[in-house]
């Protein structure tokens, strides 16, 4: 209900901040293309667009609906009456698919005046068993829950969504402030952006100098260099890359990591979790495990410590200058395994109280 009553609000406050950001040209001018188009229930949305903010709804109609505001500032009048005849909207519709396309024809005029400015934003509508493939450079993406599948490419903006209940594809590009409420199952491709994901059943990640964040995971698998990996409850977790700030509060599940010139922290390894397994180069390692989670301890150290809560009972111990070699247990063998191979990296081994 909040979140339906700040959208009224920007509703009724838009029209004063059109006003105010028009008021500092001299010339101001713009035009809207609304459209409707009857479709299947599952038809595709496809839009295309650059400098402006696609927003998507849906609605209980077999409908899609199209509405175009294209507005165009500056000091030259010639400038801004060419340059809004140039943008036109390319649509196509059919039953089972609708196309939007922003096209900027060639405009010889050059602006005369120190300031101009353009935009183009698009406000959608789709049935609510509609797809969507929305591609947006210079400009944000905002959609509600979509119940069937996402396809979001995103650059040098943000992306702002619901549920995505369908498969999802998500590429961005310098969109820092993202967020997804929901990727049940789909695959993610980040540079350079930072985005937060409340939930996700099924993700496969790729990101370079990125931060992510995921609150609640079921089935996660990253690929990442340079950035930050922060999440929160986790249960079957697949990770590698170099670089990195990884924060993990909890696994529930099994651990496969590798990584390199980063920085490691799980607080807390659950109770019920399966198999750790944990490979690293020049990074240092702090876990928490939970008190009843049983474990064989298999750690090879080198030009690095291990440090271990009182809880763990060692078996061997082999220690040179180099080299370290510890085999161990925590309350019972043969349940689960914890494997940690480190290299120029200190290891810290504690139980949760």
């Amino acid at each position: 209900m909040k979140k339906q009553y700040n959208y009224i609000l920007f509703l009724l406050i838009a029209p004063f901040l059109v006003q105010a950001a028009t008021n500092d040209f001299i010339h101001s001018k713009q035009k809207n293309i609304k459209k409707a188009y009857y479709v299947n229930s599952n038809a595709i949305l496809a839009v295309d667009n650059s400098y402006g903010s696609l927003i998507v709804t849906t609605w209980d109609e077999d409908k899609i609906e199209l509405d175009v505001q294209i507005r165009v500032s500056g000091d030259n009048e010639n400038w801004v009456n060419q340059k809004i005849d140039a943008i036109t909207i390319d649509i196509q519709a059919l039953k089972g698919l609708v196309t939007a396309k922003t096209i900027f024809e060639n405009s010889n005029i050059k602006s005369s005046g120190k300031k101009n400015s353009f935009e183009i934003n698009y406000i959608l509508k789709i049935p609510r068993n509609g797809s969507i493939k929305l591609n947006n450079k210079y400009g944000n993406i905002t959609t509600t829950d979509i119940a069937s599948n996402a396809e979001i490419k995103c650059k040098y903006g943000k992306i702002t969504t619901g549920k995505l209940q369908g498969i999802s594809d998500i590429n961005i590009e310098y969109c820092n402030n993202s967020s997804i409420e929901l990727i049940k199952n789909g695959q993610i491709n980040a540079r350079y952006s930072s985005i937060k994901i409340d939930e996700t059943s099924k993700l496969q990640l790729t990101s370079d100098y990125t931060d992510i964040e995921i609150l609640n995971g079921d089935s996660v698998a990253y690929s990442s260099d340079y950035g930050k990996i922060k999440i929160s409850k986790i249960r079957n977790l697949e990770a590698s890359g170099d670089y990195l700030t990884i924060q993990i509060g909890e696994i529930t599940g099994s651990l496969s990591l590798q990584t390199k010139y980063s920085s490691l922290a799980i607080q807390s390894v659950h109770a019920k979790a399966k198999s750790q397994m944990i490979s690293t180069a020049y990074t240092g390692i702090t876990i928490g495990f939970q008190p009843n989670y049983y474990f064989d301890l298999n750690a090879i150290l080198k030009y690095a410590n291990l440090k271990y809560d009182s809880a763990l009972e060692m078996d061997s111990k082999e220690e040179t200058s180099q080299t370290k070699k510890y085999t161990g247990f925590h309350k019972r063998k043969g349940i689960n395994s914890m494997a940690i191979t480190s290299n120029y990296g200190n290891v810290v081994l504690t139980q949760n109280q």
